[in-house]
């Protein structure tokens, strides 16, 4: 899914939101060569707190897609 692709309506970014609080995360992931994330569930919880706090303010999308991004990396892990 590319940048362009990611939905910001409020019923995709509940669906986000909701997949990143019940899916089995691991402890870390490395999303990309700049990316290496030790604790993925205080990056989750620390992402959700600001989409909670501050949507629809499109300021704070890239935590929305920082999400997409780790929904995208773990799916293509379990293939």
């Amino acid at each position: 899914m590319s940048q362009e692709e990611y939905q910001f309506d409020e019923s995709s970014v509940q669906a986000i939101m909701q997949w990143a609080e019940s899916t089995q995360l691991p402890k870390e992931v490395t999303l990309s060569k700049a990316e290496h994330i030790n604790d993925t569930s205080l990056y989750v919880r620390a992402n959700i707190n600001d989409i909670k706090q501050h949507y629809p303010d499109a300021f704070y999308n890239p935590d929305i897609i920082r999400l997409y991004r780790l929904k995208e990396f773990i799916e293509r892990a379990a293939e």
